[in-house]
């Protein structure tokens, strides 16, 4: 099988060059036939080359949208202009600018929606599903992927439901809920078997294979795999042929076969790059080679892919789903290696990415969703029944008083049913988490059993761990291995874990939004802190105020680093003053200089800076300032600025940083 694969991969790779080639003459000819054609029949073939470019030349790919965007609304052609302004968000979310990805479909939904182009508004709302899955948002994701299902059983044919079904199984494959994943991915499947569509099968098969594999049905998910890699042979798909190669390797991974997933893994990630097709693709298979290395002791070779990975994640920062496995595989490198401090930073990575894309508020509204979707579908399904049944309408009085009487009976029951099936469904719950918890505590006893428990979590966070107790539980096991006394001090170290990861939430969301600008303005600025002292405003009884002086254009800028630490100073200074001043009010404000210092460019200024609050205040003298003033200094200095903290009993406190 390992030979079989390998030359099958390289006479892939081998007629791959051919085909971009021909791939590249056919947008080409059909640009030639658009100079000729009218102008609907142009800005459609300007649509169809300018998808194409999206993924082999970016540039020339906005270029051709921009105009042809240009030409449709200067022509008047709506359907033209949603189309392209549609692909002009695909551009964006391929290159990684989620924020103007979701303009411009929301955009197009607007045009077609008011036109009533209903082949347009569905494509768009799949697209949007696709834009929040890509950002982890699971529940926003899943709530527009079923509406593009009914609005395709209601409105368009059958043939174009197969995508939707697919995308919902994939969101429950990655919230490791395989069971439900198999069932939309097997109604895609014979739905595009219908259509002979061999690219999709392969692509279903594929994800067929992948949930197969989370429920530990290995045979049936090698089986599943290999017949997605013929398929996209056949199909003369190499995207797909390495998603579902890349599948396989996985799969060799968990059930120990090193030395066929490696090189199969490594000819993946350097063809995806010399070919630049689905690049992003690329930091789930390192995650798994980083796995398979580490498995067969090749530390060294983990740690480059490491790097690897890390180089990947600045150059798309929003793979939030494929971060989760990368840095808990990289965690287990290092702990692998006892550099312990490593280790845990990588692992606090995970916690932080998985927390951010997964929540039990998630799933709950994630089962609303498909009971909504369900619900729509069964009354459906009954208008049909009673236009059936329209001839038989005359009924007898006492028939139709048992029906309801039996209608109310079945309501009553399925309601307490419904209410012991919550309450057993969370003491199951509280079991499960009490049995798992007894069963991580007992494999710690001695130092071998902890290292064979590092190699398990090393494996869980490749297969998408499920739940976020699966990951408080191997942190418990990474952190607290030298604990002999696991009583009170468990439970401290539980509560300190959990408010941490709370914590790096809130500073992972700040620090993503400075990360995805390349410079802030006052106005992002100020939304931002008046959001934060909004938030502290409903906590407390206190009166916030935040000045932003008028000589100060809501249009100036700052770096992303400057914007940040000024966010990161005042956040410090009000926190400070809610812990300890006893105020009722607290001041912010932003001023700054009418003219420049000398020797300075026309176009710099000196800020000032104040956080006043009226508070008990203290005698500065006598007081050793601690960690928060000492941030806000090394931040202000970060800023080429100085800080002044002056405070007076029973006078209040202010803060005031110059920069």
């Amino acid at each position: 099988m390992k030979q079989f694969l390998c030359v099958a991969l390289f006479l892939f790779l081998g007629i791959s060059t051919l085909l971009a080639q021909s791939a590249q003459k056919k947008m080409d000819s059909l640009m030639v036939v658009a100079a000729t054609s009218n102008d609907s029949v142009k800005l459609r073939i300007f649509n169809r080359v300018s998808f194409y470019y999206i993924f082999n030349e970016p540039e020339r790919a906005k270029k051709l949208l921009l105009t042809g965007i240009t030409e449709s609304q200067s022509k008047t052609i709506p359907f033209s202009e949603a189309e392209l302004t549609n692909t002009y968000g695909i551009y964006y979310d391929v290159s990684g600018n989620s924020d103007s990805a979701k303009y411009y479909f929301e955009k197009a939904l607007d045009i077609s929606e008011a036109h009533d182009y209903k082949i347009i508004t569905i494509m768009v709302i799949n697209n949007l599903g696709m834009f929040h899955w890509n950002k982890g948002n699971y529940q926003e994701a899943l709530d527009y992927f079923f509406q593009a299902l009914e609005m395709n059983k209601s409105e368009l044919s059958r043939s174009s439901a197969d995508t939707y079904y697919s995308n919902i199984g994939l969101i429950y494959q990655e919230m490791g809920l395989p069971d439900k994943a198999l069932e939309y991915h097997n109604q895609a499947l014979e739905l595009r078997r219908e259509l002979g569509d061999k690219k999709n099968i392969a692509i279903s098969l594929n994800n067929i294979g992948i949930s197969l594999a989370q429920k530990k049905n290995y045979n049936e998910a090698e089986k599943s795999f290999n017949e997605a890699v013929t398929a996209a042979q056949e199909a003369n798909e190499y995207g797909v042929l390495y998603n579902a190669l890349n599948g396989l390797a996985s799969l060799y991974i968990i059930t120990g076969v090193y030395t066929k997933a490696i090189p199969i893994l490594q000819q993946s990630i350097s063809e995806r790059n010399r070919l630049n097709i689905e690049r992003r693709a690329n930091l789930s298979a390192i995650a798994n080679l980083i796995s398979a290395y580490l498995a067969s002791g090749q530390i060294d070779n983990a740690k480059e892919y490491i790097e690897n990975g890390n180089k990947f994640l600045v150059e798309f920062p929003d793979l939030l789903v494929s971060a989760v496995d990368f840095y808990g595989v990289a965690s287990q490198v290092y702990f692998m290696e006892n550099n312990y401090s490593e280790g845990k930073r990588y692992f606090e990575k995970a916690l932080a990415a998985k927390d951010s894309i997964f929540s039990t508020e998630t799933a709950h509204k994630t089962a609303s969703l498909e009971t909504k979707f369900k619900t729509s579908e069964r009354e459906r399904d009954l208008a049909q029944t009673r236009a059936n049944l329209a001839e038989s309408e005359l009924k007898v009085e006492q028939k139709n008083i048992f029906i309801i009487a039996m209608t109310a009976l079945v309501l009553i029951l399925g309601l307490l049913g419904y209410l012991f099936y919550n309450q057993q469904k969370l003491k199951n719950r509280q079991l499960q988490k009490e049995g798992e918890l007894k069963t991580a505590l007992a494999k710690i006893e001695t130092q071998n059993q902890l290292q064979e428990q590092r190699l398990r979590i090393s494996r869980d966070l490749h297969d998408n761990i499920g739940s976020q107790l699966t990951f408080i539980i191997s942190s418990i096991d990474n952190l607290k291995y030298g604990f002999t006394d696991i009583n009170d001090k468990l439970v401290n170290k539980l509560s300190r874990i959990s408010d941490f990861t709370s914590q790096t939430i809130f500073e992972l969301r700040d620090t993503i939004w400075a990360m995805n600008k390349t410079d802030i303005s006052v106005e992002d600025l100020q939304a931002r802190i008046s959001n934060f002292i909004e938030k502290a405003r409903v906590s407390s009884d206190m009166d916030f105020q935040f000045d932003v002086d008028n000589s100060i254009s809501k249009e100036t800028h700052f770096t992303s680093v400057k914007g940040m630490n000024i966010y990161r100073i005042i956040q410090e200074a009000v926190n400070n003053a809610l812990k300890y001043s006893e105020a009722t009010q607290i001041t912010v404000s932003l001023t700054k200089d009418n003219l420049p210092p000398e020797g300075a460019g026309g176009d710099v200024r000196k800020y000032y800076l104040k956080i006043v609050d009226n508070g008990k205040g203290f005698n500065i003298e006598n007081v050793e300032l601690g960690n928060g003033i000492s941030n806000i200094k090394k931040r202000a200095k970060d800023l080429g600025g100085s800080v002044t903290v002056s405070s007076e009993k029973g006078k209040g406190t202010s803060v005031g940083v110059i920069f």
